[in-house]
């Protein structure tokens, strides 16, 4: 046996786990009474040594057509049955997919290989106790029919018509296990090694020199440089699909992902239409370049969910309008219908329709941009899209509390009700006047409450002397059986200042244009080694009826 030829191991079946993550054991413990075909076992006493994020190959590197390509990345974790294996493969194309779907059928399994001077076995009865096994690599590859650890030697797999992946539905070869002499040519696994880095210097270069070619465009302000570049084929041309679903692989997760790591671009990505460049900007404007990409449904629900915990916005019960326009109209009573008339027997009815107006909400653009370092983008063990939906979630929620926020306060807001005697504490009957200051017909359970700053609502829950003393009421809530929602962006009990707002929220409205755009710059810090994401949405907030939210100020004393 050659000192240092490679020795695989067949593991078990693999199941596919969901959105291109696969899991099953890549090595399985067993006994001297229970060994493989080739009469070794391992156990847990076994010297196992494995990596973290270990490469994923298909068939040891041996199909025509994936060649050595890394599908994905692989934990290891041991437990009492073996080494429990989960990968996640990056689904890019076709053929990545296949695999996948064979897992889904059953077709494949996990292998390991290792070199053979690696290696220490040991006799144990009529067996052989494999003491150390030194993992190299994880493959997927055609489930042997002996389901069970069989330690081989790789070149042993090897045929002189090595079969490409079956696409298409093609029936997948079950590799045969051969424990006799081989008569195949020897794999010489320096020569393969050398091709696989000659391979990746050249990958590297050729991503190098597309870099450099970019920048000097960029410096020189050529437009034109780049339009021949891409006439050239240096540069990559994207093609974008609808925002309707194409694929049943990720949603386009995996694909975002790529192209805010590496800037990869592919079909998977998701492109804004046109009528999301019509919108002028708000505030916090670092960039007015169009293009970008939606974050895909699956991320940004994740964005939405963690918002909504910070926005009094989406926990009050606000007016919500969805529009693909820069504004919308909506209707809005002018003047209330009067009562019914009493009228004597041949009189005329009495005609008096109440009016319609209208609001035109305008949605403004805002934007955000986050920096972070090259090596973070780029190391895979980093969960690097849970802190962008941190960050991003955070900034939409604190938009919406200071934008919504100061629209109630501002002068075609909330009517002003009679202001507190005090310019810096509030009593109990201030508050309850502050709720009577509102008509009998905005007054609805369920739509109504107060907005104010988080350390008013606890300095009012301290008042004692008398059944105000905030103890659950029976309709619940928090004061007199209503919430109270808290935004930062109230002003304190200050003189002068609206402390605390109580009105119907149904009657407060809040626009939007589905979605986030984010766009990724990898040039303008380039200096400091740092990836500029520049993210924008689409929002309009407005007060429908300003006699269905009153404002209550400190007074002066």
């Amino acid at each position: 046996m050659d000192e240092h030829e490679e020795l695989i191991t067949f593991g078990s079946e693999i199941k596919a786990l969901g959105g291109g993550k696969v899991g099953g054991y890549l090595i399985r413990f067993s006994t001297p009474e229970d060994p493989d075909l080739t009469g070794d076992f391992f156990t847990k006493g076994t010297q196992i040594e494995y990596g973290d994020n270990m490469p994923v190959y298909y068939h040891h590197g041996m199909d025509k057509t994936i060649k050595r390509r890394v599908l994905g990345r692989a934990n290891i974790t041991p437990d009492d049955v073996g080494l429990w294996t989960e990968a996640q493969l990056n689904l890019r194309d076709e053929y990545e997919k296949e695999i996948y779907k064979l897992v889904e059928s059953g077709k494949l399994g996990y292998s390991s290989g290792a070199l053979s001077h690696l290696v220490d076995r040991e006799p144990a009865g009529k067996a052989m106790f494999i003491k150390s096994w030194t993992v190299g690599e994880v493959s997927l590859t055609p489930t042997p029919a002996e389901p069970r650890n069989s330690v081989v030697s790789l070149k042993s797999l090897v045929t002189p018509d090595e079969a490409a992946l079956p696409i298409d539905g093609d029936d997948v070869p079950t590799q045969p296990i051969q424990t006799g002499e081989t008569k195949m040519e020897d794999i010489d696994v320096k020569a393969l090694i050398d091709a696989a880095l000659k391979e990746r210097e050249e990958t590297e270069a050729k991503k190098a020199a597309e870099l450099k070619a970019l920048e000097d465009a960029r410096a020189e302000g050529a437009k034109k440089a780049i339009e021949e570049l891409e006439k050239s084929g240096s540069l990559r041309k994207s093609h974008y699909h609808s925002t309707d679903k194409q694929s049943d692989s990720d949603e386009g997760v995996g694909a975002f992902k790529a192209y805010i790591q590496r800037g990869d671009t592919s079909s998977e990505l998701i492109r804004p239409d046109s009528v999301f460049q019509n919108i002028k900007a708000a505030f916090n404007v670092t960039d007015g370049a169009t293009g970008g990409y939606l974050v895909p449904d699956p991320l940004y629900s994740r964005i939405v969910a963690k918002r909504d915990i910070a926005s009094w916005v989406r926990q009050a019960p606000c007016l919500r309008l969805q529009t693909q326009a820069d504004h919308i109209l909506v209707p809005v009573e002018d003047t209330a219908a009067t009562d019914f008339v009493v009228k004597s027997e041949g009189t005329a009815y009495d005609e008096n329709e109440p009016t319609v107006a209208q609001k035109d909400i305008s949605l403004l653009k805002y934007t955000k941009m986050v920096k972070w370092s090259e090596e973070f983008a780029a190391y895979q063990a980093t969960n690097w899209e849970d802190y962008i939906v941190q960050v991003l979630a955070r900034a939409e929620a604190g938009t919406e509390n200071t934008v919504a926020t100061a629209n109630i306060l501002d002068g075609s807001g909330a009517t002003a009700a009679s202001a507190a005697a005090s310019s810096t504490t509030l009593t109990v009957a201030e508050l309850a006047a502050l709720v009577g200051s509102l008509g009998g017909g905005y007054n609805v359970n369920g739509e109504v409450g107060f907005l104010m700053q988080n350390k008013t609502k606890w300095y009012l829950k301290g008042l004692t002397g008398n059944n105000f003393n905030f103890l659950p009421t029976p309709q619940g809530g928090d004061f007199f059986g209503f919430p109270a929602y808290v935004s930062d962006d109230m002003p304190a009990m200050t003189s002068g200042l609206y402390s605390t707002v109580f009105g119907n929220f149904q009657l407060f409205a809040v626009c939007e244009r589905p979605g986030m755009i984010v766009e990724r710059n990898p040039y303008l810090y380039m200096d400091t080694g740092q990836v500029a994401l520049y993210a924008r949405i689409f929002r309009g907030y407005d007060v429908l009826q300003s006699e269905a939210i009153y404002k209550m100020a400190q007074g002066t004393a």
